[in-house]
């Protein structure tokens, strides 16, 4: 195969790029020369000790979280987040958690070594950084990524005391199912997550295996669990893919907080993307959707702050500091009903919509207009889907 028909075989990736390149410039996205976080930076920021992770602290060898374990079961009679037997549950919600285990698996147990790199004599040299950049995405495409972006690893994104030898992290997006989502929180919503994180396991896989195969050296990044190396949230505002959001998560154009992410590391020479602006932190200061219907009233109102809420938050950053113990906390409060939220605040989130023309107006509206012109919008959302409260507070 030569490389015009390598072209023309991977034309419909290329094909994807352009159209997700066109609609962010019609929509407005600017493309900046450092990611916005950089603004709300306070203090000297320090790498962050991954065992402080509020999941992680759940863990009973954690030296770190005894105290937040101790909570943990006075307020929900349980020292894990482990599910109910399935003879507990009534009939939807035993289909629901089997739904959700078995989507599990594949994302815990599935844990294969990268295939071996190709030795000198046979690697593909790179003369242009620029074309293998854009190979590697529409690779990644093919393999089943929604969206794909590239980013210089910053070291102070890379955990505390653990090793990264690489010098890129390409960044796969895949979006959650929404039907699922929306049914948040229930078993149904929660094996909306695994899914995502299932898919992603694959395609990081395989893409870190491309590479090898390349002539040099990839892994796929473990973002479950204790084993994770970096902080993806900034390594993926970094990359472009999109904003820092009252949610604690990145907020893309085209997906906004339902999404998920996942990187390969490596030394392949790329052409980092640049991070990108398109108001995020204007438009939740204007929505607050996620913080209202919160049900473990984990995520904050009002402005950014300075003031951590645990040891789960890095601070030196005037942010949204997302109350970590209490969503996790309120995931194990009613097991019959759900193992996790499953994505309440995703879920409300007015720019979880389908890229469609009348969803894209309101999109262009809400990077565009001032501040009462978003609260309208906002107010819109809330009326025609019918949001409520029915979800009681924890």
């Amino acid at each position: 195969m030569n490389l015009e028909q390598l072209e023309a075989a991977l034309m419909p990736y290329e094909k994807r790029l352009r159209e997700q390149e066109r609609f962010r410039r019609w929509l407005g996205v600017k493309e900046v020369d450092s990611p916005t976080y950089e603004r709300y930076i306070t203090g000297p920021v320090e790498q962050f000790d991954r065992r402080k992770d509020a999941f992680n602290l759940l863990l009973p060898d954690n030296p770190f979280g005894e105290e937040t374990r101790q909570r943990f079961k006075a307020r929900t009679g349980s020292e894990s987040r482990a599910p109910l037997p399935y003879h507990e549950l009534d009939i939807g919600a035993r289909i629901g958690q089997s739904l959700t285990q078995a989507t599990w698996r594949l994302c815990r147990d599935y844990h294969p070594p990268t295939l071996p790199v190709t030795p000198p004599e046979g690697r593909l040299e790179v003369t242009d950084r620029a074309w293998m950049s854009r190979l590697v995405k529409k690779a990644a495409l093919f393999y089943g990524a929604e969206a794909v972006r590239i980013a210089r690893i910053d070291r102070r994104w890379v955990y505390k005391d653990i090793d990264v030898p690489y010098e890129y992290a390409v960044i796969a997006v895949v979006s959650h199912v929404r039907e699922f989502i929306k049914s948040a929180p229930s078993h149904m919503s929660s094996a909306a997550v695994p899914d995502t994180y299932s898919r992603l396991k694959v395609i990081t896989t395989q893409l870190a295996d491309f590479i090898c195969g390349l002539g040099y050296e990839a892994a796929y990044h473990e973002s479950v669990g204790p084993d994770s190396k970096l902080n993806l949230v900034p390594i993926a505002i970094d990359a472009g893919v999109g904003e820092f959001a009252r949610t604690g998560r990145v907020l893309s154009p085209e997906f906004g907080i339902n999404m998920r992410i996942q990187a390969v590391m490596t030394n392949l020479p790329l052409q980092a993307d640049r991070p990108i602006s398109f108001g995020v932190h204007d438009f939740c200061m204007a929505c607050e959707s996620c913080a209202t219907y919160c049900p473990a009233n984990a995520v904050p109102f009002g402005p950014p702050t300075e003031q951590p809420l645990g040891i789960y938050n890095n601070p030196g950053f005037r942010k949204w500091y997302i109350n970590a113990e209490r969503c996790l906390t309120f995931w194990s409060a009613n097991k019959k009903e759900w193992t996790s939220c499953g994505g309440r605040c995703i879920s409300v989130c007015p720019w979880n919509k389908p890229q469609v023309p009348f969803h894209n107006l309101a999109r262009w509206l809400a990077v565009h207009s001032p501040g009462a012109v978003k609260k309208a919008l906002v107010s819109a959302d809330q009326r025609m889907y019918k949001r409520t409260h029915k979800i009681k507070k924890g």
